[in-house]
């Protein structure tokens, strides 16, 4: 086969790849998404369930200890970059 011939296969099976891609996508790709939210399966209990104890800046990254309904959490921030390690 001539080499035009080639690349012009490569690129029909390329167009025809993407468009079966688009179209499957629905189909397969999104299963992981259809799960249920647990957000609303829990009630918190009322009153002053948040409380800051410390702030601070450490080399790359500022950080803040808290206390949520008893337990400790420290939240770790450097840019758009949230942690939360339980304290």
């Amino acid at each position: 086969m001539k080499k035009s011939r080639i690349y012009l296969l490569l690129a029909v099976f390329t167009v025809a790849g993407f468009v079966l891609g688009l179209g499957f996508d629905s189909i397969v790709g999104k299963a992981y998404a259809k799960t249920e939210s647990l957000s609303n399966k829990f009630t918190l209990p009322e009153g002053a369930a948040f409380e800051s104890e410390a702030t601070g800046t450490g080399r790359s990254a500022d950080y803040e200890i808290v206390s949520i309904y008893g337990r400790k959490y420290i939240i770790f921030s450097s840019g758009s970059d949230i942690e939360v390690l339980e304290y």
